[in-house]
């Protein structure tokens, strides 16, 4: 009678024909693994060289490759890189829309799934009935030796990541896949040992007396369920309980297989128990460096002597809370998150958020949406206690709450090695892009009037980009105070810039697209210019008045009414695609193909100013008198703009690339709609320029970061 997988030792033997042994498989999948890691730590230390040469190199083009091996490497991930992000389009289904991964990591699972299903089945007819109880063996040692590869693809502290420089975020998606690998796997494991009991009618039979079959079913049975609550529309109703069911379901599984596999594999099991008390043990250790006082002495200003950090909250215009922390414990870089945690306002929760501040700040700035759950909780106790709305408990958010941080986590290449870097985000997407965007700004200040301590100049290029692009979408222009400060941050350091160095060259234009207005407000009076030395640095301004509104319904902060200034001449207006927003304002969605050739979106709806278009306003950008914004500059090519509408990215990019002296960077955050849109621009116009196949044209970076879980 067949038996299952525990019931004898099988590792060490052949299955006969040259069939290496079932030690042999497994230690084949690890070396094909491991090769992959392997190539992946080498592309890292070379784009990391690379970095540093377009640094350290004196030329007018310092991102363009002048050497064989880099003019090899550039045409070889320019090549990789079409490739890779190749994305299809969206499938809508009624009301459902499907997004698709970019071909490239959809390969790197592909390849996954063959390597494992070729171990399965090498040299084994799974029509012959007396080969089926070699299947289920293979396929359980197998299955049993992918559990390693999982937790490495799991852990905030990754050795995975670490190596080929990837965020846990982005090995996390891989992570998910391998998991359904395993589950497919351990489904044909357990499927051939039925298949061969079903001949004499013994399914039922072994479910019931079997202990190690009760066993192993109970692990396929837990497994299933974590594969398909870790499916997007199940985890994303309610991310605190899938956190807490993951780690519940994960130690019943670890324990249902270590019960089922025979003592000789026990150590693919083990294994995954260690990375997990190392991801542990390494998280507390350094979260308890981070919070703990006793270790920050000097930095501790707000008094508690356990505890390092407190945090205030701020209701901001769209649901939006600010939170800010004075003088952190520890150094990041633009673009990076952390986990948040303050348990006098959500007790147990612990939430990912993008730090939209610099370390130059000295300070932990987060914007936080509220949607629901514990930052929806956030938004109310700052609207409850802010200084105007809640007006009698104001003292508490003045003197701030106790906070915990863990982090900092992501990664992504430093933008300041590129020739041109185009930024895109979407609502609060910006929270991710704007500190990418002031990073570079700063280094630009930094080269110019930066001095050592000696009080010598520096030398030392600190950033090879020459110009960015930078485009916000919104929904409205309340929003746009939510950036002031940094916006504020990044005007002063280009005028710093200038008044340094008149003939400062460095380009930066900024675009605001507003897809919906609650409330359109007739133009202001024309900008003025700076007196010099800045001459030629126009400042347009925007009126923001600070009225707050004494009662608030359910979460609303305070409403900042924004206006925008308009330029002297407008391009004619042309109906486009608008539509009517409740008690006035309307929305223009259509996509604007040109920003140099754009028509007005005129709004007819009730409520709204008579004969007055949604803005679009040419040359024109949006502050109040003390939060300027970069506008006309003769050494730029392109000027801020706030238009109405969506974007069109293919244009956008196109534009840049074609000034692009070296290799260019796009940087997208935001919706999935968005960000695919980007992905098939940067496809097509890496395949439409033909870059580094004899054109002259350079290659193309593209990073996107995840909106949402």
């Amino acid at each position: 009678m067949s038996m299952s997988m525990g019931d004898m030792p099988m590792g060490s033997m052949s299955m006969g024909d040259g069939v290496p042994s079932l030690f042999d498989l497994q230690k084949m999948y690890w070396a094909v693994v491991g090769s992959a890691i392997g190539a992946a730590a080498v592309v890292n230390v070379l784009n990391r060289a690379l970095a540093q040469h377009r640094l350290r190199d004196a030329s007018l083009t310092p991102a363009k490759p002048k050497s064989l091996f880099f003019h090899a490497y550039a045409t070889l991930t320019a090549t990789v890189r079409e490739v890779s992000y190749a994305t299809i389009h969206p499938l809508s289904l009624g009301k459902f829309t499907f997004h698709f991964p970019p071909l490239g990591p959809v390969l790197i699972v592909l390849a996954n799934l063959i390597t494992v299903l070729v171990l399965c089945f090498y040299k084994l007819d799974t029509t012959d009935v007396w080969e089926w109880e070699n299947v289920g063996y293979r396929t359980g040692f197998i299955a049993i030796c992918q559990l390693p590869l999982i937790f490495l693809l799991a852990g905030r502290q990754n050795i995975i990541g670490f190596l080929a420089d990837m965020s846990y975020a982005s090995l996390n998606w891989f992570h998910r896949w391998v998991a359904r690998t395993l589950w497919l796997t351990a489904t044909i494991h357990m499927g051939f040992w039925f298949r061969d009991w079903a001949r004499y009618d013994y399914i039922s039979y072994q479910l019931h007396n079997d202990p190690l079959t009760k066993r192993g079913f109970a692990a396929w049975c837990i497994l299933s369920f974590i594969v398909v609550t870790s499916i997007r529309p199940i985890r994303g109703l309610s991310y605190e309980v899938f956190v807490l069911q993951h780690l519940v379901t994960f130690v019943g599984f670890i324990v249902a297989v270590w019960m089922h596999a025979p003592d000789e594999v026990k150590i693919w099991v083990k294994i995954p128990i260690g990375l997990v008390v190392f991801d542990r043990v390494a998280r507390y250790a350094w979260g308890a460096y981070t919070n703990l006082a006793v270790f920050h002495r000097k930095s501790n200003g707000n008094g508690n002597r356990v505890w390092t950090h407190s945090a205030t909250f701020t209701p901001l215009p769209g649901n939006v809370t600010r939170v800010t922390i004075n003088n952190p414990s520890f150094s990041w870089h633009a673009g990076q998150h952390v986990f948040f945690t303050c348990h006098s306002i959500v007790p147990l929760q612990s939430h990912p958020f993008t730090i939209a501040s610099l370390p130059e700040d000295k300070k932990l700035e987060f914007f936080i949406r509220a949607e629901n759950g514990g930052t929806r909780r956030f938004f109310r106790y700052a609207s409850k206690n802010d200084k105007v709305l809640g007006a009698g408990e104001a003292a508490l958010t003045a003197r701030g709450r106790t906070v915990f941080v863990e982090g900092p986590y992501g990664t992504m290449r430093s933008l300041r090695q590129f020739d041109s870097v185009v930024l895109l985000a979407g609502g609060m997407g910006a929270t991710f892009t704007i500190p990418l965007l002031r990073d570079i700004v700063l280094a630009w200040k930094t080269e110019i009037i930066g001095h050592t301590p000696s009080g010598s100049f520096r030398v030392r290029r600190l950033a090879a980009t020459e110009r960015i692009r930078f485009v916000w979408v919104i929904k409205s222009r309340g929003q746009l105070s939510v950036f002031e400060a940094q916006l504020q941050s990044i005007v002063a350091d280009l005028n710093e810039c200038r008044l340094a160095q008149p003939d400062f060259q460095k380009d930066l234009a900024i675009s605001i697209y507003i897809t919906c207005d609650e409330k359109l407000e007739p133009p202001t009076t024309p900008a003025p210019t700076l007196p010099p030395p800045a001459q030629g640095l126009v400042i347009s301004r925007l009126a923001i008045s600070d009225e707050k509104k004494a009662s608030i319904e359910k979460d609303r902060a305070s409403v900042t009414s924004i206006s925008a200034e308009s330029s002297s001449t407008s391009p004619p207006p042309a109906p486009v695609g608008k539509g009517c927003l409740p008690g006035g304002g309307c929305c223009c969605t259509t996509q604007i193909q040109d920003e140099d050739a754009v028509a007005t979106c005129v709004c007819t709806c009730a409520g709204s100013a008579p004969a007055l278009p949604e803005e679009i306003i040419p040359r024109t950008t949006a502050t109040d008198e003390k939060a300027p914004v970069l506008a006309d500059s003769p050494s730029s090519a392109a000027s801020p703009t706030i238009l109405s509408g969506r974007p069109y990215p293919r244009t956008i990019i196109r534009k840049v690339l074609e000034k692009a002296g070296g290799e260019s960077a796009v940087v997208v955050c935001g919706p999935w709609g968005l960000s695919d849109d980007v992905r098939r621009s940067v496809v097509y116009l890496s395949d439409e320029r033909a870059v580094h196949k004899g054109t002259g044209a350079q290659g193309i970076y593209l990073h996107v970061e995840n909106f949402g879980l």
